[in-house]
Order: structure tokens, then sequence, then C-alpha cells
């Protein structure tokens, strides 16, 4: 990876969909959301199955590496008798053009945590002890996410129903290390593309508000990077003493949910994330007298399968 601009043990901004919902303002802690009798969970407790995640990212157009990671979700009810799945990672491997990298390690050391899809459940993130799982227990929890009574999926009846929340959400992906800084500005909608007899078909798109949320580290990154389209990410790592990366622009994404009507279950799903930025390297602790700057994208491709 060159002068490492992102990387797979640093947030990939997906955090947004997470800390959009679970500490949206107006929400309490003990909000209840409407359930779903068409396709809302519905838990066995004892059950156990596993997911795996495959994540693809490109780099100006050129593939850059692939990670997979398996995890084991297993029922069970918290103190207030909710039911919830405990999430236990199994493995975690990173391939790209030189290497396989494995961090089962890593992946089996993650405490247990709990997420649910039940109309009194939480998508809470556990904290991250191993940055070599960001990305999986992230991801993992933004397919939830997608799904949630939290943004409204659960109201949808009927083919081509769709809820738009065009009001911007700020959300804080920092981690106190290799993210000095990072924030984007997010509107979502959610639309049920299709339905037959034992599934249903969830669009969900996380997307630039007409007007920003963020207050940008300097007055020359307002700019839209993507004509007609705010920008709406932002990010700064260190990369040496008083050296700086800064990176902002416009970040999407969207995922596309198939689910078993029968018990709420996640088939499959996939997502595709897209930053169109800009990148000041070189920068000072003021993000000024850059050594240069220089346009980057990066795509992800995401794609989550209930294993048999």
């Amino acid at each position: 990876m060159k002068t490492r601009i992102r990387n797979s043990n640093s947030r990939t901004a997906l955090l947004i969909s997470l800390l959009l919902i679970a500490f949206r303002p107006g929400f309490a802690q003990n909000t209840v959301f409407p359930s779903s009798d068409l396709f809302g969970r519905k838990y066995k407790i004892g059950e156990t199955y596993r997911y795996q995640i495959t994540m693809e990212e490109l780099h100006d157009g050129k593939w850059d590496h692939s990670n997979i990671a398996v995890c084991e979700l297993k029922v069970v009810l918290d103190s207030l008798g909710v039911p919830y799945d405990e999430v236990r990672w199994i493995s975690r491997k990173t391939i790209n053009a030189k290497d396989t990298l494995d961090a089962t390690n890593a992946a089996r050391s993650v405490k247990p945590y709990l997420i649910s899809l039940d109309s009194k459940g939480k998508l809470d993130l556990p904290k991250i002890e191993y940055p070599d799982m960001t990305e999986p227990i992230q991801d993992f929890n933004t397919f939830f996410v997608a799904l949630s009574p939290m943004i409204g999926t659960t109201k949808l009846k009927n083919k081509g129903d769709i809820i738009i929340n065009k009001e911007p959400v700020k959300a804080d992906f920092s981690n106190g290390s290799s993210i000095l800084k990072g924030e984007d500005c997010i509107s979502f909608s959610v639309e049920m593309t299709d339905i037959s007899k034992t599934q249903v078909m969830i669009h969900t798109s996380f997307f630039p508000p007409s007007q920003s949320c963020l207050s940008f580290l300097t007055s020359d990154m307002n700019p839209p990077i993507v004509p007609d389209t705010i920008n709406n990410f932002q990010m700064v790592m260190q990369t040496g003493q008083d050296q700086y990366l800064v990176q902002y622009g416009r970040e999407y994404f969207y995922i596309n949910s198939t689910v078993q009507k029968s018990d709420g279950k996640i088939i499959s799903a996939t997502m595709f994330n897209k930053l169109n930025l800009k990148m000041k390297i070189g920068c000072n602790k003021e993000y000024q007298n850059c050594q240069f700057e220089m346009p980057f994208t990066e795509i992800r491709n995401l794609k989550l399968q209930l294993l048999p």
C-alpha cells in the first residue's frame, strides 16, 4: 500500500451508518421502534449460524486488496429479556498482490458482543481492541443497520414503498490513533424493491445531503470535488513527525439486502461504497503548507453471505 491513504486497519468511513442511527438526536435509549409482520426478525433462542463477509477494495480503479472474514452468531436473551445475536469472530484474512495475511488470531481474540434487529434491541458497536478487525466488525454492523427498525425499514409493506430522510446526520469515526479526525455527513433512504413468497428485497442508500453539517478544516476544502454535490467527508492521519495527510470529498454507499420472510434473517447482501477525494500530503499541524495535492478514488465492494 503506497503512502497508505487508508488501509484495512483504519476506519473505512462506514461507521457513519452505525452512529447515524444508534446516536441520532431525538431517540431515547429505550425507544421501541415498529416491528414488521412481513419480514421482521424472529429470533429462536439458542440457534447458531454463520456469515461470511468479503470486501474488495479498488484504488483509482485498480484492485488493491480483498478481506474475507467469518463470524458465528448465537441467539441469546439480554438481562431485560430482549433477543440478541451474540457475535463471535472465527477468522479473517487479507489478500493482496504479494501475499495473504492471516489475522485469525485477532478475530478469535475479539470479545463476544451483542447486536439485535428486534424492535427493542440495539446495534451498538463493541470497543475495537484489535485494529485488524476494525473493518469486518464495522462493515458487518452496517449491513444490519441497513435493515434496522430504527431507520424505518419495518414500516415498508409493499414493493415500491420508500422512506427518505433528507435531514443530514453527522458522524465521527476518529479513533484517537490512526485517524486523528474523521467526520462525514449523510442522509439516507430505504426502499422495498421486490417481494416474493419467501423473500423481501431492500435497497438502503446513504448519500450526501443538500446542505453540509461539517465544518471543514480549511476553507479550500469547501468547493465540491464532484460537481453539483457537496463534500461530505474529511479525515486526517498522521504520517510522520509534524506531517499529516488530509483527505476530503464526496462519499456515498448503498446496500441491497435479501431477507428471509419466515424469520427475518439476512440471506445475502451487497454493498457498494465510493469515495471521490482529494488528498493533501505532507501538511503541517495547521493542515497548511502541504507538499502536494492529488485526486484519489476509492471503491469498496462487499458481500455478506449466510453460510449453509
